[in-house]
């Protein structure tokens, strides 16, 4: 949402009010309870409003834990790497 300052996105996040586990989960390993906590967080953030500034500010933030934007953490090191290689437009 255009004109939100660094934090102000954050109010208009689908997440807001949600479980933290979800969008937290113990391990992201890919298998067992986390990955469905970490599929469970994924299908909030696509219906997100905000998912862009979140990922924006996970990866400005270097986050390593927790989904954020609709990426979990290695997710995000990609991402990020691609960018650093010129791969993706600058955060």
């Amino acid at each position: 949402m255009p004109g939100l300052d660094d934090r102000e996105w954050m109010l208009a996040a689908r997440c807001r009010g949600s479980d933290t586990s979800v969008f937290f989960p113990q391990k992201e390993s890919g298998r067992g309870p986390a990955a469905g906590a970490e599929r469970d967080a994924k299908k909030i953030c696509r219906t997100c409003p905000v998912i862009s500034e979140c990922r924006d500010h996970a990866l400005r933030n270097a986050e390593q834990h927790g989904i954020w934007g609709g990426m979990n953490y290695s997710e995000r090191r990609a991402a990020d790497r691609a960018r650093k290689l010129g791969r993706l437009s600058p955060v």
